[in-house]
């Protein structure tokens, strides 16, 4: 059922398998099951809340939540440091109407169809960023910024990798809201930002489009929102095929 889901919602559905009381369980998992109380294994806890049983009802459950509202939104993205280690960005925005609260904000990666030798395994657990409280104030926007190396594990089956991220109610046990929840899978920055027409190769082309696109987010390589002097610079030294 769960995997079905992960399928058929990918960009919706964002789902972390923890695993207790066996070979792959985690001290961060541990404290997953502690946090929902979870005293029966499998346990299923969907946006917060214990209302997943039956599993039968689970995909009309997820449908109806999918139709309630939320002002909080994240959007995640990232930055190579090393050939396995990159530095996640979580901004996090509430509405101009929202209401004002604290988030607490999570940040995991996960390990699509891990454990390998399980062939029911999903989004398998295999590390989590320190989590941190966050204040957001109607119509502002705050970032997590966050770091993973991934392991020989991961490395070896790259396109499985995920990271997810999401903003919940700042509370010791379940219960907990969850605000908002986002994704972004392997691979996560694009090698060549400066290439705008994608023929892998920054050339003239790619300086005319960010030179048309000035003052505006269209010519953006550094990925702070606008086309600058910055983005000009960033162009050139990347300047020729794209590796």
């Amino acid at each position: 059922m769960v995997s079905d889901l992960i399928d058929a919602y990918p960009d919706t559905f964002a789902v972390v398998e923890y695993h207790v009381s066996d070979a792959y369980t985690t001290p961060w998992g541990n404290q997953r099951k502690i946090f929902y109380g979870a005293n029966l294994l499998p346990w299923f806890s969907y946006d917060g809340l214990f209302d997943a049983w039956p599993i039968e009802t689970y995909e009309s459950k997820f449908l109806a939540r999918q139709q309630v509202p939320t002002d909080v939104g994240i959007d995640i993205t990232a930055q190579a440091i090393d050939d396995d280690t990159y530095e996640f960005t979580a901004e996090l925005c509430l509405e101009p109407d929202g209401t004002a609260r604290t988030v607490r904000v999570y940040m995991v990666q996960v390990l699509d169809y891990f454990p390998f030798e399980l062939s029911s395994a999903r989004n398998g657990f295999r590390q989590a960023a320190a989590t941190e409280d966050v204040q957001l104030l109607p119509g502002t926007c705050e970032t997590v910024i966050r770091q993973f190396t991934f392991d020989a594990d991961s490395m070896g089956h790259q396109s499985d990798i995920k990271i997810i991220a999401w903003a919940q109610e700042p509370l010791n046990s379940g219960p907990a809201e969850v605000h908002q929840a986002a994704g972004i899978v392997w691979p996560f920055a694009a090698p060549c930002p400066a290439d705008f027409d994608g023929d892998n190769d920054v050339d003239t082309a790619d300086l005319l489009h960010l030179l048309g696109a000035w003052g505006t987010a269209d010519g953006d390589v550094d990925d702070d929102g606008d086309t600058d002097t910055s983005d000009l610079l960033a162009l050139l030294a990347s300047w020729g095929e794209c590796s």
